[in-house]
């Protein structure tokens, strides 16, 4: 990426080694660290002035180069500094990027366990409230961690003492995708906000290749939650489809309304010879305007007792015979003081797409013991099937109760690297 000539780096001697040391905004920036022996030094108006100490060697080269250039958000930054922080009551470091701007203020770019997030400074004071979150106009922040840094490594430019980090008590709060930051000192408390970005925009930020930053490792602080992303469009589309269903539905409804075809009481005697395969009880006839679904209700007066049912619907003018059998059984009584029931009186069966024609019923009673047998048999065409309504929507609904999941695991893995979080 070409330079802007007004932006070009001057250099000057390290204290310490005597090696060239890139100064990219002397207007702004007074701490040095050197790249070759580490040294970290003030410079004044007038040269080097004072050697603050020196930090060890970087263990790793950087993702980003000092001087790299790049265009985060369509605005030219460019790496004048790095440096590489830990916690104080855990090993493991993250490295900070100092981003210098043509426009405002320096511009932080932050990368722990391969997440990225672009950090800018803010005027707003925050103010934590007793639940531990802090707001601004456009959202609520949460808070996610709090704790005291050192420096371990360092090189390139500073528009402050980066050693002056180590006295801040900073305070992280969370709003994915964004971050606020709280770094109070016993002086003064100055804050941040923060965007996540992920590897890819800041390869492509930068003109890099994606396999030259470091891969993402769990969940980051700030990293959107990928199934928050989708459920607003999942939402969407299930409520219209919902809709859908349910209009087509009552279409249905009004084209091809529900009609009751039979409605008949049988009486037969449990203990009758009469009755039997070869001299069923049959129905009396009703038309069928089809192809229809066919319903078939029955309810029965069992008591502590069982009836089974083979019926054939009949097609008077072809003899086509559909057939099916329903066991319709009812106990209850009370053991140890407890009254306790099962099964039930009322059975239905579904047949569908049943031609248009004249049809009656052959019924194929039979039961144990001798029993006065009442039970109705209601025969409805086009029945209103909630079953299959109701099947619909829950398959409709499965997407967004993975959906649900998927948020809710994605936010505990969050949160199981906080201190501050639900459960924590």
């Amino acid at each position: 990426m070409p330079t802007d000539p007004s932006f070009s780096p001057t250099a000057f001697n390290c204290p310490h080694c005597q090696a060239p040391v890139p100064g990219y905004d002397l207007s702004e920036s007074s701490y040095f660290c050197c790249g070759q022996c580490y040294t970290y030094f003030l410079y004044g108006d007038t040269g080097p002035q004072r050697i603050i100490m020196a930090f060890p060697p970087m263990p790793t080269p950087p993702a980003l180069p000092l001087g790299a250039e790049g265009y985060i958000d369509s605005k030219w930054v460019r790496v004048t500094g790095y440096l590489r922080k830990r916690e104080i009551q855990y090993e493991e470091s993250w490295m900070e990027y100092v981003l210098m701007t043509k426009e405002g203020p320096h511009q932080m770019l932050a990368e722990f366990r391969g997440h990225w997030m672009l950090v800018r400074s803010v005027d707003e004071t925050y103010t934590e409230k007793q639940n531990a979150k802090v707001s601004d106009q456009d959202r609520e922040y949460a808070l996610y961690n709090r704790y005291n840094c050192l420096i371990l490594n360092a090189v390139g430019e500073f528009y402050w003492n980066i050693v002056d980090d180590t006295e801040l008590t900073i305070s992280e709060y969370i709003h994915p995708p964004y971050l606020v930051s709280r770094e109070a000192s016993s002086q003064k408390t100055e804050c941040y906000k923060a965007e996540y970005k992920t590897p890819q925009d800041i390869s492509k930020a930068f003109g890099l290749a994606d396999a030259a930053l470091p891969n993402p490792v769990g969940v980051g602080a700030i990293q959107p939650n990928p199934a928050v992303e989708k459920r607003e469009p999942a939402i969407w589309l299930t409520t219209r489809l919902a809709l859908l269903i349910v209009a087509v539905q009552v279409l249905f409804y009004f084209l091809k309304p529900q009609k009751t075809l039979l409605n008949q009481e049988f009486t037969w005697n449990s203990d009758s010879t009469v009755q039997s395969r070869a001299q069923p009880i049959v129905s009396p006839s009703f038309d069928i305007d089809g192809p229809a679904a066919v319903a078939i209700q029955l309810k029965v007066n069992v008591d502590n007792n069982w009836l089974e049912l083979p019926v054939s619907l009949i097609n008077e003018s072809t003899n086509q015979s559909y057939e099916f059998t329903r066991i319709v059984e009812y106990y209850h009584g009370v053991e140890y003081g407890e009254s306790w029931q099962e099964g039930a009186q009322d059975d239905e069966a579904i047949l569908s797409r049943i031609p248009s024609g004249r049809y009656h019923l052959n019924l194929y009673p039979s039961s144990e013991g001798k029993n006065r047998v009442v039970f109705q048999l209601k025969v409805i065409q086009n029945p209103i099937l909630y079953s299959n309504l109701f099947i619909m929507l829950a398959l409709l609904a499965i997407y967004p109760i993975i959906l649900f999941f998927q948020r809710n695991l994605f936010e505990q893995k969050r949160w199981a690297e906080s201190d501050f979080g639900p459960t924590g």
